[in-house]
């Protein structure tokens, strides 16, 4: 009996499902019930079947790794010309998760899947300095997409955004049921 290599089947599978693709640039990925809808929604907010979705869950459910670190990645990946914004609280969160997708795509089990899609200074072969990749902005290379990182009430005038990814836009439960803060 021939066996053919599962490589081909494992990759095209990361590239259609989120779940999957969790999986495959980070095998240690564990799924408990929660996780398992909470991918499937965000699988079909990736492509297109849900337009609007707000998660509530506690702290410490894996949250923040799902919809601000792998699904952004994941949507590069599916599509470089997406332009995509994190928000959060303060700009060192949402610079943080930035940094942390950065590091999903330039990662080599990411571009197995997607090479395609890429940021600045990852390719020799690729020399043009108008493309961003710092804690504020990462461009995608030969696309009109990438991801910007702001703070509540930072600088996001004039720019096109297509997704908007808003995690902790509020510091502490206070700041949350303050009417100041959730007026302005």
């Amino acid at each position: 009996m021939i066996q053919e290599d599962p490589a081909p089947i494992i990759k095209e599978a990361s590239r259609k499902r989120l779940s999957n693709f969790a999986r495959y640039i980070k095998p240690d990925t564990i799924f408990a019930p929660f996780h398992l809808v909470y991918y499937k929604a965000l699988d079909l907010f990736a492509h297109g079947h849900i337009r609007k979705l707000i998660v509530q869950q506690p702290p410490q459910h894996g949250k923040s790794e799902g919809s601000s670190r792998i699904l952004p990645a994941y949507m590069l990946g599916l599509n470089p010309d997406l332009k995509i914004c994190i928000g959060s609280y303060s700009s060192t969160i949402a610079e943080d998760f930035n940094q942390d997708v950065q590091r999903i795509i330039q990662g080599e089990e990411f571009q197995m899947l997607f090479p395609e899609s890429f940021t600045a200074g990852m390719r020799k072969d690729v020399n043009d300095r108008s493309y961003k990749c710092n804690t504020q902005r990462t461009d995608m290379v030969n696309h009109r997409g990438g991801l910007r990182a702001v703070g509540r009430g930072g600088p996001l005038t004039s720019k096109t955004v297509d997704v908007s990814i808003l995690d902790d836009v509020y510091k502490d439960p206070a700041e949350g049921n303050s009417p100041v803060i959730r007026e302005a």
